[in-house]
């Protein structure tokens, strides 16, 4: 048995595989009670989901706009906001056929790639397997990772990918041959590009970081610049079908920023010890106490000073030690943040490493020459047992959620179309179908409408998500209309008692076609209202709607180019595996 874990590769089994094990231990909680959790984001994201999985279930396929999820109102989401992520997770949901098990698939997904790329990060940096191993389980107990499973925060999806991100990124400092670097450098700013926009912005900034110490340092400048610049260009190809659609789409409607957090002190970290639904928890607080302490007994090496810095300079900055609230109304961009706790991510992945650095710098010259080392392994081993205790609560809090009258927490701009909590908690049974629950419980969220002019954007008074509730949500017309998904088209049919003219729950873009009662429309012989929901005069009687998205020829192209772009990438991979090390 000894011989056996002498081996290099039995241990990467091992420990992956405990990491595989604690990562479905993780969801214990919920598989035992059979809960769902419920955060302020689910409404969004699932409906998002489910539009892609009843796409990919009937075959009818619409890129741009929703004719199943968000109340089948036609409006952009998924194009402009992670769209192959979208279709993944839809393939998920419809693989996993209740929200029950998806969610509980999705949690273990979240928790055990965020471990594996955490522990990739560290053996890459030449940590040692144990240390790598323990840092790697207690990453992924962390709140920051887990909001993702507790709040549906879509940000916590950027744990597995800025991991591989700073790795590459560490090659600036340590590698010779830049080119090498290009493969890592595309995927990871590929992958975070394709999941969320934010974490690619975070993930850009803290390359950067990397970038200017690694070109100051050296002597093979050009060729470190070259190769940036040919993984950026990549990544612009393999991205294609990110960036286009919100170009296109931005530049021809006034679309509606998402969400503008008016108190963005509110959501920066803080310590709560009372309470574990917190993204600075005790567990991760003593990650960065731990990395003090270290470094008053280590020398620190290149790396390790320029991965510290960063890491405190991003945890201060999600911190309410910044003043967010008078610095946002001066710096408008900023408010694209939303909230600075989303910035505390870069700084724990970046903790992680930092401590791994100094506790390596430690026991240079070989373990016994230090007779209490055993106290760091306690040390680490008692944030992994913290944070795993921290992990537990906030899934007992959650399922505490759960047994309440309305399922979560209070979330502003969300209409219940049922009161009763039993039969609300029976919408997210398989036998009441994926539709059921989002049909009950709906958000007024107003992301990527299309404003009627840009004066309504600017103006402070006006309310988007109340006019999406009224025009969408709580329209009249609701209890009348009938919807169906036909050969790539949204088909509504109502009856109308005269000729007047009507509010429909429908969402017009500028490439939205529209065809009533058998006759396309143009642009002069309907109206919208100030999100763009449409208005028509309907004949009196039985009238039929068509609504479909005409793609622009140059987005299919882009699609086309993304593609072989990623074919590109894998090409550079494969070589890259295959060229032998110097």
């Amino acid at each position: 048995m000894k011989r056996l874990f002498l081996k290099r590769k039995n241990q990467l089994i091992f420990s992956i595989g405990i990491i595989l094990i604690i990562s479905i231990a993780l969801q214990s909680v919920q598989m035992m009670n059979k809960n769902l959790y419920l955060g302020p984001d689910w409404v969004f994201h699932y409906n998002r989901f489910y539009d892609a999985a009843q796409q990919i279930k009937e075959g009818n396929f619409q890129c741009f706009i929703s004719m199943y999820g968000f109340s089948q109102s036609g409006r952009i989401v998924n194009a402009l906001y992670g769209p192959m992520f979208a279709y993944l997770q839809g393939l998920i949901l419809l693989l996993c056929g209740s929200w029950l098990k998806y969610q509980i698939v999705s949690n273990f997904l979240i928790t055990f790639l965020s471990g594996i790329s955490m522990f990739t990060l560290l053996l890459k940096t030449k940590i040692r397997l144990s240390v790598s191993l323990i840092l790697a389980v207690t990453y992924t107990t962390f709140y920051i990772v887990q909001s993702w499973s507790f709040n549906q925060a879509f940000g916590s999806w950027g744990a597995v990918i800025i991991p591989l991100g700073v790795l590459a990124g560490t090659k600036f400092i340590t590698n010779e041959n830049y080119f090498k670097t290009i493969p890592l450098l595309v995927l990871t700013m590929t992958l975070a590009i394709q999941v969320h926009l934010l974490t690619a912005l975070l993930l850009i900034a803290t390359l950067s970081i990397f970038f200017i110490a690694g070109f100051i340092q050296t002597k093979d400048k050009k060729n470190l610049l070259i190769s940036v610049l040919i993984a950026a260009v990549i990544t612009v190809f393999t991205t294609a079908n990110v960036w286009y659609p919100l170009l296109e789409t931005s530049i021809e409607n006034q679309l509606l920023r998402p969400f503008v957090n008016a108190d963005m002190e509110s959501s920066a970290i803080r310590l709560a010890l009372n309470n574990p639904a917190n993204h600075l928890t005790i567990a991760s607080f003593g990650l960065f106490i731990f990395q003090y302490l270290l470094l008053l007994f280590v020398k620190v090496g290149k790396l390790n000073k320029i991965v510290t810095f960063q890491s405190f300079v991003f945890f201060i900055l999600s911190s309410k030690i910044i003043p967010w609230n008078e610095i946002a109304p001066k710096f408008s961009t900023i408010t694209m943040l939303q909230f600075p706790s989303r910035l505390f991510l870069p700084a724990v992945i970046l903790g992680a490493l930092s401590v791994a650095l100094s506790i390596e710098s430690l026991f240079e010259g070989g373990q016994k020459k230090f007779k209490k080392t055993y106290i760091v392994y306690a040390i680490l081993i008692g944030l992994c047992l913290l944070g795993i205790k921290v992990q537990h609560d906030s899934a007992n809090e959650k399922l505490a959620s759960w047994k309440t009258d309305t399922l979560q927490p209070k979330i502003y701009h969300t209409v219940f179309k049922e009161n009763d909590p039993s039969l609300l908690r029976q919408s997210f049974d398989k036998e009441a179908g994926l539709n059921k629950a989002l049909i009950l419980i709906v958000k007024a969220t107003h992301d990527y409408l299309p404003a009627k002019n840009k004066n309504i954007i600017l103006d402070e008074d006006f309310n988007p998500a109340g006019e999406y509730k009224n025009a969408v949500i709580n329209n009249p017309l609701n209890k009348e209309l009938s919807k169906k998904v036909e050969d790539h088209q949204l088909k509504l049919e109502w009856e109308a008692e005269d000729g007047s003219e009507a509010l429909l729950p429908i969402i017009v873009y500028k490439r939205t076609q529209l065809s009533l009662n058998g006759e396309v429309l143009a642009k002069n012989e309907f109206k919208t209202n100030e999100i763009g929901a449409l208005i028509v005069a309907p004949k009196t009687g039985n009238n039929e709607l068509t609504v479909q998205y005409n793609t622009s020829p140059l987005f299919r192209y882009m699609m086309v180019i993304s593609f072989l772009s990623w074919l590109i990438l894998i090409f550079l991979w494969v070589r890259n595996l295959l060229t032998p090390k110097s």
